[in-house]
């Protein structure tokens, strides 16, 4: 496996991991009572990812993708700025 092959595949595995986070951020909110506090929740959601609007289908789905998207740039600048990370070691 090239080096090129073993970034990309960590970095959509980082993007994977994001996703979950994000969906068990969806869930958390069904375990919420204050209302108050489920304001927030929603306000956080929509600061950190932009174009999301609610719980309705299309803006849990925008979601995903941004995470996916975040943790994959993550990844990638990660490793370009750490030229020496364990993950490029094994072969």
């Amino acid at each position: 496996m090239t080096k090129v092959e073993s970034l990309t595949k960590h970095a959509a595995l980082v993007g994977v991991f994001a996703v979950i986070l994000y969906a068990f951020c969806l869930v958390w909110r069904f375990t919420m009572t204050d209302p108050l506090v489920q304001q927030f929740h929603l306000l956080a959601l929509k600061t950190a990812f932009p174009g999301f609007s609610g719980f309705d289908a299309a803006s849990m789905i925008w979601g995903g993708l941004t995470s996916f998207v975040y943790g994959f740039v993550a990844s990638i600048v990660f490793h370009s700025l750490h030229k020496g990370c364990a993950c490029e070691l094994k072969k």
